[in-house]
């Protein structure tokens, strides 16, 4: 079973978490008849909720796909998860999506999901619906919703009016043929009371269509009346250009407006070939690859899942030409050839096999050797290779350890795995501080990640904030004498080194020699530099590495007989000891630089947060209508910022996070540091 480019309609269902996106699926697949029954979110039985951390917390948190054939063309869905800490996922489907269905209830509220997705749409120029579901529930009230959402998106206009009989819908109005319709689609009789509302709601929806071409805004302006096909045409033109979203009711779980949305899926959405070209390198320059199904094969994959027992499920986009079971094909990332086995179009978790895939069509292979996310796939006289895929970089690190002990080993394995499936999440193991850190967008995303590792490869890990890589220093200007002597029967042990411990901000150690009339001779000078070097790595206050010090051998003795590099490396440890405790020690904490961009309602509860997170603010300024926040904070204050940023804004809010310097922490906050500090040292 293939399907021409043109009968493929690629769509994305967006929204807020928990607003009825993953039952509209269920509705539509059930109304294609690819599924028997319309499965339960409550009841953990949907098609695209498959997971196990899914059907357990009742909410999406990855990309799942099904397809439904309707009226002959192919309906790939992409059930996109609306919770913030998925934000890959997302980046995943609009990467090969054509079109979207945003998802919101009828709160009479313009929900925050609903707001990032028209946003994401625009910015990718992305053709878009609004389904308003939950129609039928008690207080629901689709006006009010379709205000709030228009008092931000001018261009957003109702092309269905639900007809409502005691708080259920019992049909529509189309407003570009001004006709009713019972829930059925069956034409019924024009509810008088609604003439007039509908009447206003065409003019304006009129108006909007007019702007998709020359001829119909002559026309509008002229007084003069569209005709049916002009408005079927322009709205269609309108949808795909951007300058109109339509707005639609329904209720996904009694399966009321479904039909009729699927129709417009159909009808208004364009098929891969009449969405913008595609641009890819090819030998060095620049090309554009049509969605031709005669072209050269090339596709790009989108999304990995990881089985321990199947292995690694690739998801991809035919881009051009056509790919067929059996294949062997060039991974242009890699420059290495794949054979490809079995291709797969999806039903959420179940594979169905087919022999080829057209251009424009999503479907999945697996057991390839050299390929991941974002690698493009082509023909092997065709070399090209698309843009790799621009994921959200992570927003929050943990330390991660094994739950039990000595299955460190089979946590990290299993964590590697996870990283082929989501590319937001990154494991890296500090040096300095020892910990393994698991990096990603959210708190919830990274304890999903760590339950799913349980699950998948019985391997249990555990989260915790990881350690601030605190510096040492001194303040102070301190001469200082080390001596070693020790005899012992034979050859004894004699170093003894004067040196001047000052700062040196210029870098984090400098070591110089002041030595006059060889009180030291020069052959000892590394070893009494290479035991400074040695104390650096820890300490004298909590045992952090010692940074900003310089040290100056300016004088000391030596013994013909028992001096040695040993005696005098020893004699080094000695003074830098003492030393460093006499010149004024001083932590030293990290200080991040921090842009945070928030709509402007948010600012002052930002900038107040900061403050009490001992930040300081450098500067506001207003990009793309939102504000950006600069200032610098501590690090140690800033580790689950994901988390709050999240909660202060609603999910609004974005931050961007480097290392900028080091500098003095405060007393109390030193001696806090310094008391935790000899806490594990004594729990070690």
């Amino acid at each position: 079973m293939s399907f021409q480019t043109k009968a493929i309609r690629n769509i994305a269902l967006m929204g807020h978490s928990g607003e009825g996106k993953t039952t509209l699926a269920e509705a539509i697949l059930f109304n294609a008849k690819s599924i028997d029954r319309i499965g339960r979110i409550e009841d953990g039985n949907t098609v695209m909720d498959f997971d196990a951390e899914e059907t357990a917390r009742k909410i999406s948190i990855s990309l799942s796909a099904a397809y439904a054939v309707y009226r002959g063309v192919k309906i790939n869905l992409l059930d996109v998860p609306g919770f913030f800490d998925f934000e890959g996922e997302k980046t995943s489907a609009f990467h090969v999506a054509g079109s979207a269905v945003i998802v919101t209830s009828s709160s009479g509220q313009l929900t925050v999901g609903t707001e990032l997705a028209l946003d994401l749409c625009a910015e990718k120029k992305m053709p878009a619906i609004i389904f308003v579901s939950h129609i039928n529930k008690e207080n629901s009230n689709f006006r009010e919703t379709v205000n709030a959402i228009r008092a931000r998106y001018s261009h957003v206009s109702i092309m269905e009016l639900p007809i409502m009989e005691e708080g259920k819908m019992i049909g529509y109005v189309d407003i570009p043929t001004k006709k009713a319709f019972d829930n059925d689609g069956k034409e019924t009789a024009f509810p008088d009371a609604l003439k007039d509302e509908v009447n206003t709601i065409y003019d304006k929806f009129v108006e909007t269509v007019a702007e998709s071409s020359d001829e119909l805004i002559e026309k509008f302006f002229a007084g003069q009346a569209f005709t049916e096909e002009e408005v079927k045409n322009g709205t269609k033109e309108a949808i795909k250009s951007g300058l109109l979203i339509p707005v639609f009711a329904g209720c996904s779980v009694k399966n009321i407006g479904v039909i009729s949305l699927m129709d417009k899926i159909v009808d208004v959405f364009p098929s891969p070939d009449e969405r913008k070209i595609t641009k890819a390198f090819a030998g060095g320059e620049e090309v554009v690859i049509k969605c031709d199904e005669n072209a050269p094969f090339s596709a790009q994959v989108f999304k990995t899942v990881v089985d321990p027992f199947v292995g690694k499920l690739l998801y991809f986009k035919v881009l051009s030409g056509k790919i067929s079971a059996g294949d062997t094909v060039l991974n242009a990332n890699a420059d290495k050839t794949e054979k490809i086995g079995i291709l797969y179009i999806l039903k959420g978790k179940k594979q169905e096999s087919v022999d080829v895939l057209n251009a424009g069509d999503i479907g999945a292979v697996a057991k390839l050797i050299y390929t991941n996310i974002g690698d493009t796939l082509c023909a092997q006289d065709k070399k090209v290779v698309f843009p790799p895929i621009e994921f959200p970089a992570p927003m929050i690190s943990l330390a991660v350890t094994s739950a039990k002990q000595g299955e460190e080993e089979k946590v990290i394995q299993g964590l590697t795995r996870f990283l082929e499936e989501d590319c937001t999440i990154k494991l890296n193991k500090n040096i300095e501080t020892g910990d393994v850190e698991l990096f990603g967008m959210g708190e919830t995303q990274l304890d999903i990640i760590c339950k799913k590792l349980k699950n998948k490869f019985g391997a249990e890990a555990k989260l915790s904030n990881p350690k601030v890589p605190y510096r040492e220093t001194i303040k102070k200007t301190v001469q200082i004498q080390g001596k070693h002597k020790k005899q012992s029967g034979g050859h004894g042990q004699y170093g003894d080194c004067w040196i001047r411990f000052e700062q040196y901000p210029e870098g984090d150690f400098l070591f110089e020699e002041e030595i006059v009339g060889g009180s030291v001779p020069k052959q000892y000078h590394p070893a009494v530099e290479k035991g400074l070097r040695e104390c650096l790595l820890n300490g004298v206050l909590a045992g952090y590495p010692v940074v900003n010090i310089k040290a100056v051998l300016y004088d000391g003795s030596y013994h013909d007989v028992d001096s040695s590099e040993m005696a005098f490396k020893i004699a080094a440890h000695n003074a830098f000891k003492e030393g460093c405790e006499k010149a004024g020690p001083a932590i030293l904490e990290p200080i991040m630089k921090i842009e945070v961009t928030v709509p402007d309602a948010f600012m002052g509860d930002i900038i107040s947060d900061m403050n009490k997170r001992r930040g300081r603010i450098h500067g506001t300024d207003v990009v793309n209508g939102k504000q950006v926040i600069t200032a610098e904070v501590p690090q140690h204050e800033i580790f689950k910022y994901a988390t709050d940023l999240k909660s202060m804004t609603q999910g609004r809010g974005k931050f961007a996070l480097t290392f900028e310097r080091y500098e003095e922490a405060p007393p109390a906050i030193a001696q806090k540091i310094i008391e935790d500090a000899k806490k594990n040292a004594a729990a070690e």
